[in-house]
């Protein structure tokens, strides 16, 4: 509930025409979507400018609007509150109605793993408690708000994941979530266009601690080479550490991979097994487990809930194809991401061929094509037999592959269809396919395409 008073003080925004004494229940941006009481933020988007839309949510029945136009509503009976930007008002009311509880606010963030590991967050924390999460990858300035505003008095704890392309994201998700803990899952090579190397993706992603005081507690991971090092700006708070090479408060031991596929390791002397044969999901399930035990759910309820992790579509699911496999990595992509996509690869039990269909990684800036060339020497110097590459970018990825490994069959496609055409001639029952690719790419269409059942014949 908020009074035009605590919207007005939360935006430093002014009321310029209807009545002040106005309650509303719920705040939304989307004009489809709105219903007769809320509050309207007509937020400027990318393709839609929420101004657009003012006629069409008045005559919904929305009762205050919040803009950064001027403009005068000819319903007197609706409240109209002028800011100076819509976007960061979303975020101002999010922030009020955050510090209206005292509960934990998990925040996570890396180059790559935050979808699955914040998942897997709320998965364990949901044995004790009532969690509230960002669905999907409602990660951003306005994903991160938004889910904010669903917080009510029966939930016990949220988890955020935060993400960022830019300088400036992560302060700004900072400064309106004021997390309590904050987990850390790598840093590397992500975002490079606007971030320019994996130092200013550290900086970027440590801003999410900026707003966190001495009661403060940050899960980190040990074996990244950059959170391994010392950082000034953790020194005032609590550090848990997780890891499997590294001395570390929570460590795995006994990793290894079954011959149905899955992931099996022991942290505390207790075994977990996982619907995955990716390495990286260690480091998740550690992350998940040191969340766990911070928030004193026992232990054996966190290995209940780990060992029944259903992961996230897109990524890396991995699921029979004929007597073969598929990884459903189609997600997204970036170079942390892709070395782990291949070692799941190369790691995976199959009689038949390992195939990795992939795409260009966006968002690297000046480093794009020798980091797209740096990926196919990985490729290249694993146990792949076939590559097939999809967009001008991944040409250089193809190029690398075939110079390092003359035995390797390599396809570099100019679109989809292309790439399904020698899918289609390359695959046999019983090979493992990868699929990945940053998230314009499309690449669940190389998925649907796999999965597509085989056509009758009359």
């Amino acid at each position: 509930m908020f009074t035009i008073e605590e919207l007005v003080e939360a935006t430093q925004g002014r009321l310029i025409q209807g009545p002040d004494e106005v309650q509303v229940k719920s705040i939304n941006i989307d004009s489809r979507q709105v219903v007769a009481g809320e509050v309207f933020i007509a937020v400027k988007g990318d393709i839609f400018d929420g101004h657009d839309f003012i006629a069409e949510v008045v005559a919904k029945g929305v009762c205050v609007l919040i803009v950064h136009k001027p403009l005068v509503i000819n319903n007197l009976k609706v409240s109209v509150i002028l800011v100076k930007d819509t976007t960061k008002a979303l975020g101002h009311i999010a922030r009020f109605h955050r510090q209206r509880f005292k509960i934990p606010i998990i925040a996570l963030t890396g180059s790559a793993g935050k979808t699955t590991t914040k998942e897997m967050i709320a998965c364990v924390l949901q044995k004790k408690y009532r969690v509230l999460k960002n669905e999907g990858t409602q990660n951003n300035h306005i994903g991160v708000p938004l889910t904010l505003l669903k917080i009510k008095p029966t939930h016990q704890v949220v988890v955020l994941e935060c993400g960022t392309n830019q300088p400036g994201d992560i302060p700004w998700l900072a400064d309106v979530a004021r997390p309590t803990i904050v987990v850390f899952t790598n840093i590397g090579e992500s975002h490079l266009e606007k971030l320019k190397t994996p130092n200013g993706v550290l900086k970027e992603k440590l801003a999410l601690t900026s707003w966190m005081n001495s009661q403060g507690v940050v899960v980190i991971n040990t074996d990244d080479p950059l959170l391994s090092l010392k950082i000034p700006s953790l020194k005032k708070m609590r550090v848990i550490t997780y890891g499997i090479q590294k001395a570390s408060r929570f460590r795995t031991k006994n990793v290894h991979i079954t011959p149905s596929n899955h992931l099996c390791f022991e942290i505390s002397g207790k075994k977990i097994e996982l619907n995955s044969c990716g390495m990286n999901n260690v480091y998740n399930s550690l992350a998940a487990f040191a969340c766990g035990r911070l928030m004193s759910v026992s232990e054996a309820d966190i290995v209940r809930a780990l060992n029944n992790f259903e992961f996230p579509k897109g990524r890396g699911q991995i699921v029979k194809l004929g007597s073969g496999w598929l990884i459903n990595d189609s997600y997204n992509a970036n170079p942390v991401s892709m070395r782990c996509a291949v070692d799941t690869l190369k790691s995976l039990t199959t009689k038949g061929k390992r195939i990795i269909v992939t795409a260009d990684m966006l968002e690297l800036g000046t480093k794009t094509k020798d980091l797209h060339r740096l990926i196919g020497k990985v490729i290249a110097q694993s146990k792949i037999d076939v590559l097939i590459t999809v967009g001008a970018l991944s040409r250089h990825m193809a190029a690398e592959a075939r110079r390092c490994n003359k035995n390797m069959r390599v396809f570099a496609c100019a679109d989809i269809e292309s790439a399904q055409k020698y899918l289609k001639v390359v695959i046999a029952n019983g090979d493992a396919v990868l699929v990945k690719g940053s998230r314009r790419m499309a690449m669940e269409r190389v998925i649907d395409f796999l999965l597509m059942p085989p056509k009758e014949t009359v």
